[in-house]
């Protein structure tokens, strides 16, 4: 679709509760974009892309693209030099266990996040690292706020996990065993183990999406109605 992405998904065509799917075209999620060409940031600005929001650390940050047209917006979901949140979410960094935690200790963050997602003038990219876990969360808020339906989403989710397994290798982790960030391990997922990963995965993601009102959550992070009713209806029609 876009000439050298990675992991790169349409949010559109997801069925909605109450009939109907989300609009193509409005909200794209990916791996960090830095291995896309300027033939694919030509056919992305060419469907609307305005916005790129970028939910890497600082640290992670590295030779970011310039491109006419396109805003970058970072906007970390986490700190990685929070001590508590490391020993929270940092063994459930690639697992939707840490979402709720997560969230909970950074609701200003998340904040932050959406207000760009809300706020841009035409289509935006959400990225992270690999495109699977951070991201995973924004897109699995956004598509519930939306209204998709709870097992669509979580489909979307294996979408996006099992597209960064294509691409292993993608940024930093966190060693609980040592505390420290370390370059993600560059090795391929062997047989059966990606399927058991989202088998563990799924009815913690379901639970997270019952259990989250994300309209309540991003009024309490301190975005107004009209911001939540814009991220609302930005997928719909």
């Amino acid at each position: 679709m876009w000439e050298g992405a990675r992991n790169l998904i349409d949010l559109g065509g997801l069925a909605l509760r109450g009939g109907g799917a989300t609009a193509y075209e409005r909200v794209w999620r990916s791996a960090a974009p830095g291995s896309m060409t300027p033939a694919g940031w030509s056919a992305a600005r060419a469907v609307g892309l305005t916005t790129v929001v970028d939910l890497r650390n600082d640290v992670e940050r590295e030779g970011v693209a310039v491109v006419e047209g396109v805003e970058v917006i970072p906007a970390p979901t986490e700190d990685p030099d929070d001590p508590a949140f490391l020993e929270e979410c940092g063994p459930w960094l690639d697992h939707p266990r840490s979402w709720s935690p997560n969230a909970a200790r950074y609701p200003e963050k998340l904040a932050h996040v959406f207000a760009a997602i809300a706020g841009a003038e035409g289509g935006v990219l959400v990225h992270c690292a690999g495109g699977r876990d951070r991201t995973g969360l924004v897109t699995t808020m956004l598509l519930a706020l939306t209204g998709v339906e709870d097992e669509a989403i979580a489909d979307h989710y294996e979408r996006g996990f099992r597209g960064a397994a294509d691409h292993p290798g993608h940024g930093l982790g966190y060693d609980p065993a040592t505390g420290e960030w370390v370059s993600a391990p560059d090795e391929p997922w062997q047989p059966g183990e990606l399927d058991a990963a989202l088998a563990d995965r799924r009815p913690v993601l379901l639970e997270f999406i019952r259990t989250t009102d994300v309209a309540a959550y991003l009024a309490a992070a301190g975005l107004d109605a009209r911001c939540v009713d814009r991220l609302r209806s930005l997928l719909r029609g």
